[in-house]
């Protein structure tokens, strides 16, 4: 049983699809989180960017003693995958996390870093990081 009001009604529209360049550029990280072993270890990660826009990034860390990243500035083709490596040198076991921020990239750009000397980033990613 319908509504009378609901009769004429047009369809939704269709959702925005990023692949196609109608959302906002975002980027995820699989898998979503790190375990890495207390004593050391490496965990590889995917940057993806399902949008149609070229994306620089820049990782940051809440624990710079025991993480090392790899790379720290890079670029994320449109609709492409970059990996980062997540390496863990022996420390205590603590929670942490990487935040990930993203901006738009000139096709042309070389130097990811310089992106992010000015305005503020599109948005970003928390990774967490569980080191036991």
């Amino acid at each position: 049983m319908t509504d009378a009001a609901d009769a004429g009604a047009a369809p939704p529209p269709p959702p925005l699809d990023d692949a196609t360049g109608g959302g906002p550029p975002t980027l995820s990280a699989d898998p979503p989180e790190a375990a890495i072993p207390a004593d050391g270890g490496v965990s590889t990660h995917q940057l993806a960017n399902p949008s149609a826009i070229r994306l620089a990034f820049k990782i940051k860390s809440s624990n710079n003693n025991d993480y090392r990243l790899n790379p720290v500035y890079g670029f994320v083709e449109a609709t492409a995958a970059t990996p980062i490596e997540i390496t863990r040198t022996a420390g205590p076991p603590r929670i942490d996390k990487l935040v990930v921020q993203f901006k738009e990239a000139p096709t042309d750009a070389a130097d990811a870093s310089a992106i992010f000397k000015e305005g503020a980033p599109l948005g970003e990613v928390t990774i967490p990081l569980n080191a036991s």
